[in-house]
């Protein structure tokens, strides 16, 4: 699958984003808000950044620079657990974009 490693990032974001609306008090606190688009804009970036064999782990580095995004916004505010959870997620899913290998897709075979 050539976008595995975007459908991990997405999955983390999607993730993030249950986390924000169905744990804690419910209700999506700015900062929950912030994580969330920290968390899609992850997911954009890593589809976005080119599968070069020479630096095979640009999808990793950018999923991490998000997480430590994430990290930020949480240490500049008063984050709760949910905010914590995201980062946790975030973190999740910058390991599986790392651990998840995109494969090229085989040209069509004549027969």
């Amino acid at each position: 699958m050539t976008y595995a490693k975007a459908a991990a990032a997405v999955l983390a974001a999607g993730a993030s984003a249950v986390l924000a609306a169905l744990t804690g008090d419910q209700v999506i606190s700015p900062l929950e808000w912030i994580n969330v688009l920290i968390a899609i804009a992850s997911a954009l970036t890593v589809f976005a950044a080119p599968n070069v064999p020479g630096a095979a782990v640009t999808k990793f580095v950018v999923a991490a620079i998000m997480a430590g995004l994430t990290a930020a916004a949480n240490l500049v505010t008063d984050a709760g657990p949910t905010s914590w959870w995201q980062l946790v997620t975030a973190a999740v899913g910058a390991a599986l974009v790392y651990a998840v290998r995109n494969t090229a897709e085989s040209p069509p075979v004549a027969v």
